[in-house]
């Protein structure tokens, strides 16, 4: 049978090839779309954010890619290398383009746009004059993420400007995806729906969360192994960390909490990945003789990841605490993670948390860096009975996240 709503567009700036995206949720939205017989194309940005690498280097306004099944537009945008104007105009330039460019394209019949509000909004007005089916994805809550972490001040008169494009933008779309949990949560609290004399009918409101694909992960930690005597060292208990080592993620924290945890010569803490902290804190352990911190790669290639996360025995989600977190949580991370049939300490409180609902582990705010160590050094001490026992729960749930599941609650919306 034919699929409704057949030509499906899904825009993403930040979409990347599929050998260097870790943020995997669009991607296999397509995917699994394609299989269902549906005719999906991909729009990214053509600079590869956080990699200095820009996949247009003349005066093409586009360029059309295939990734096996995967249909890609790269639409020309400009480089930038740290968050400013050139970032904006970056997300600015490509939805202009896109606008521009639209009927060089099939027509869609929905598109499904990750808007980086306010920056993309406009692109709304394009999918009208398409007579497209409008859909917006939100993976990030913007503004309110620059205010919770302390980018944007309160009494910045921008930040007025940007929540009233946010809320416009939301009543404007025909379905209104949130990736974490509390979506609706945080439309009420706004009071920007219908019941509060708002625009939005809360009953347009839905719920995605990002996801893993197990049959990929599997497939990947049996055929794409890393060498690494810290890994295949199975007299360790190996804490990893993966994923930026930014202000937002206060790597430091854990880092202190390893401190206290050196006279435990079985625990070790392996860090994956990069940011404007990273070389601080390398600097910071080899000053302070933290050597039971090891800095591993500063990008790692994703069908390495689940061979990594398989060799772990507690994996890490680690942020400062704040108010943004009530609203749940929705790290591509968490579901690998998950998959990978382990553990996980968080430091921060989530609503809606999976972490703690699960019993995979330990999730609650961990203010002083002896309390985290206690947290990461009960879970060392478990039983072996209780520890499996989390390890199962945390495979079991990942089964509930597969791309292919939430593919299905994605066609329903259709």
């Amino acid at each position: 049978m034919v699929p409704k709503n057949k030509v499906i567009w899904l825009v993403n700036y930040y979409s990347m090839p599929p050998e260097l995206e870790s943020r995997l949720r669009t991607i296999k939205f397509a995917q699994y779309l394609a299989e269902k017989g549906y005719n999906v194309t991909v729009f990214g940005s053509s600079f590869i954010h956080n990699m200095d690498k820009n996949l247009i280097n003349d005066n093409k306004p586009f360029i059309r890619r295939n990734y096996g099944s995967l249909n890609f537009v790269h639409i020309r945008t400009n480089h930038y290398k740290h968050n400013g104007f050139l970032r904006i105009y970056s997300l600015i330039l490509f939805h202009l383009r896109l606008c521009y460019l639209k009927n060089k394209f099939e027509k869609p019949d929905v598109i499904i746009h990750v808007p980086a509000s306010p920056f993309g909004n406009f692109f709304y007005l394009c999918a009208k004059k398409l007579k497209a089916k409008y859909i917006v994805d939100v993976l990030d809550l913007w503004p309110e993420s620059f205010v919770a972490f302390g980018l944007i001040n309160k009494s910045n008169p921008f930040l007025k400007i940007a929540y009233l494009f946010e809320k416009w933008l939301y009543s404007k779309s025909d379905n209104l995806i949130f990736s974490m949990e509390g979506g609706k949560d945080y439309i009420i609290d706004k009071k920007w729906d219908l019941g509060n004399g708002g625009p939005i009918d809360i009953s347009k409101v839905s719920y995605i969360n990002n996801g893993v694909d197990l049959k990929e992960f599997d497939y990947y930690k049996k055929n794409y192994r890393v060498e690494d005597e810290d890994l295949q060292n199975d007299e360790l208990f190996k804490v990893i960390y993966l994923g930026s080592i930014r202000h937002a993620n206060d790597i430091k924290q854990l880092i202190d909490a390893a401190k206290i945890l050196k006279p435990y010569k079985k625990i070790v803490f392996i860090i994956y990945g990069d940011g404007d902290q990273r070389t601080f804190l390398e600097n910071y352990c080899n000053e302070n003789g933290v050597d039971n911190v090891r800095f591993k790669e500063r990008w790692i290639d994703p069908k390495y990841v689940p061979y990594v996360l398989s060799k772990s025995s507690l994996n890490i989600l680690n942020y400062r605490q704040n108010e943004i977190w009530k609203y749940g949580g929705s790290q591509s991370k968490l579901f690998q993670y998950l998959a990978s049939g382990k553990p996980i300490c968080s430091n921060i409180s989530m609503g809606y948390c999976l972490i703690s609902k699960y019993k995979i582990g330990i999730s609650r705010q961990l203010n002083a860096d002896k309390e985290y160590a206690d947290a990461i050094y009960s879970i060392f001490c478990l039983d072996q009975k209780d520890y499996n026992q989390m390890c199962t729960n945390a495979r079991k749930l990942a089964t509930e996240f597969d791309y292919k599941l939430l593919t299905d609650k994605l066609i329903e919306l259709l």
